[in-house]
């Protein structure tokens, strides 16, 4: 998250520019938050670094940094309250009320001891008289003895004279609360949080990086599963639920509770471009997209890379389109890359995904899994196991949609392809 990166660009489907300058716009974008400006001055990329960087574009083609939010590293409110900080995470641009409202967190990494601020200008355009970044302080805080969510990773949603937020990383899930739709703030820097996104008891705990939207009715909640930032190891991963309030409750298109680990996939880890996630959607010219960050596996040194896709929407749920950029182009991972519901005994139910690099993810501990032939061998770190490690040995299906087999105490082990459409 504090690495400055070299990134590919971002550009609107209508402009075919020059391929190199396509792919070689923005440095150092992860964790971006992007939006078209209500007066016509462009598009804009705010993202987690020191002071939050921001890059700007007049039309989706020619991008350039245009300076920071804050001149410190870290404002000074924040850093009085997480000293060890030195930047400034995740940051959520939205428009309500005629000004712009930048959430944005500081804490250190692994920590629960975190902190959301809000910075309020009235527009986004630099050359305007009434530019101006004002620090409104702190929102929201966590507790290592007091609360069971992080506060980072936060997002506002207003509709009329509503507004709410959402956050959270690991820990029990994503929260969330109405605020004040004028200050942007909720009722106290502790208020009464309601649980809207979470994994499954016996899986991973890994959700973060919250995002809201509506659409004909529904409101759609986008979330990141897995780990972020492991180079071309990354399992980062965008799964999204829908409901008819803000704070939910929200299920995913097989009616699952995303409070109980339900959850649709949008992006998921290919051939080349791994640990797509902590999204933004942007809205320009009644097109939507999904901006997300991901690795490119051919070039992993560059970092979290900037991306976008067209955000397609069908039967009343999105999915992620094609890489806006003409001269990138996915590379299909592995036959059996993808999400999987695996069965131990015909009794224990877990929803994992088997990663282009070999790794299991949605549970805990260390898994991975390999095809040999017709068979396909799992395996599943556990010091309670022989030898240290459950051993799957399964025969595949000829369509390879299933695989039964059994492991080395021989209790029966099944899996199918899970249904995401």
């Amino acid at each position: 998250m504090l690495r400055s990166i070299l990134i590919a660009a971002l550009a609107l489907p209508v402009l075919a520019q020059d391929e190199e300058q396509l792919r070689w716009l923005v440095q150092g974008a992860p964790d971006p938050a992007a939006i078209s400006s209500d007066d016509g001055s462009g598009l804009y990329v705010f993202a987690t670094g020191k002071g939050i960087a921001i890059w700007h574009s007049p039309d989706g083609a020619d991008w350039k940094k245009i300076g920071r939010v804050f001149d410190e590293d870290v404002p000074a409110r924040a850093k009085k309250l997480i000293p060890g900080a030195d930047s400034v995470w995740a940051p959520d641009i939205q428009y309500a009320n005629g000004k712009y409202y930048l959430y944005y967190s500081v804490s250190t990494f692994g920590s629960q001891r975190s902190v959301i601020g809000l910075a309020t200008n009235k527009t986004l355009n630099s050359r305007s008289p009434e530019y101006q970044w004002d620090d409104q302080g702190i929102v929201l805080e966590s507790f290592p003895d007091r609360n069971d969510f992080n506060a980072i990773d936060s997002a506002m949603y207003a509709e009329g004279d509503r507004a709410w937020l959402v956050w959270g990383s690991y820990w029990t899930g994503i929260k969330g609360a109405e605020i004040n739709t004028r200050s942007g703030r909720p009722d106290s820097t502790q208020p009464k949080a309601v649980s809207i996104a979470g994994r499954a008891e016996n899986g991973s705990v890994d959700i973060e990086a919250p995002y809201l939207v509506k659409r004909d009715g529904w409101y759609y909640l986008f979330v990141s599963w897995d780990f972020c930032c492991d180079r071309e190891q990354s399992t980062y991963k965008i799964m999204v639920g829908r409901s008819k309030a803000p704070l939910g409750p929200y299920f995913d298109r097989q009616g699952r509770n995303m409070s109980e680990g339900g959850g649709t996939l949008v992006l998921m880890s290919d051939g080349r471009w791994r640990g797509p996630g902590h999204n933004s959607v942007l809205r320009h010219h009644g097109q939507d997209y999904l901006v997300y960050h991901v690795v490119d596996s051919q070039d992993p040194d560059a970092g979290r890379q900037l991306q976008m896709r067209s955000l397609e929407w069908k039967n009343g749920w999105p999915s992620a389109g094609s890489i806006v950029t003409s001269d990138l182009k996915d590379k299909p991972g592995p036959p059996l890359s993808g999400r999987w519901i695996h069965v131990v005994d015909e009794r224990d139910t877990y929803d994992i995904f088997f990663e282009p690099t070999g790794r299991i993810t949605g549970v805990r501990g260390k898994a991975e899994w390999k095809r040999e032939g017709s068979d396909l061998l799992l395996q599943w770190i556990d010091p309670n196991a022989p030898g240290g490690r459950w051993i799957d040995r399964v025969k595949l299906s000829d369509d390879l949609s299933q695989y039964s087999g059994r492991n080395q105490n021989g209790t029966l082990i099944q899996g199918r392809r899970a249904l995401e459409r």
